[in-house]
C-alpha cells in the first residue's frame, strides 16, 4: 500500500529579498516526491524556485551538484510538479527573479510517495 508523507511546508513564508532555504531533504526512503508552490496575489515580483542534489550535507563542504529543476511563479501563480526522486539529499530555495527585492510571499508543500 503507498505512503504519502507531508515533508515540509511554508503557510506562506516571506522570501529572503536575496534567498530563502525552503528545505533541504534526505529523499531517499521515497520514489516521488510532489511540490506545489504558489506566489501570493501581493507579491512585490516573480519568485524563481530551484531544486538542486546536494553533496556532503550539513558539511561545509557542502554544495549543490546539479540544478534538477528550475521555475518561475508570477505574483498570484501556482505549480504543481512530480519529480521521481533524483538523488539522496536535495535542497530547495527561493529567491526573487529581478535581484534583491522584499515582499514576496511563498506558499508551498512537499509530499514524499514510497511506492
Amino acid at each position: 500500500m503507498p505512503h504519502t508523507k507531508l515533508l515540509a511546508s511554508g503557510n506562506p513564508i516571506d522570501v529572503d529579498p536575496v534567498q530563502s532555504k525552503l528545505a533541504q531533504l534526505d529523499l531517499s526512503a521515497y520514489r516521488t516526491i510532489r511540490l506545489s508552490a504558489g506566489s501570493g496575489a501581493g507579491s512585490s515580483g516573480p519568485v524563481v524556485v530551484a531544486i538542486s542534489h546536494v553533496d556532503q550535507p550539513d558539511t561545509p563542504h557542502a554544495n549543490a551538484i546539479t540544478t534538477l529543476d528550475s521555475f518561475t511563479l508570477a505574483p498570484d501563480e501556482w505549480v504543481s510538479k512530480v519529480y521521481e526522486v533524483p538523488g539522496e539529499v536535495v535542497t530547495f530555495v527561493a529567491q526573487p527573479e529581478a535581484g534583491p527585492l522584499a515582499g514576496i510571499g511563498l506558499f508551498f508543500t512537499i509530499y514524499g510517495r514510497t511506492d
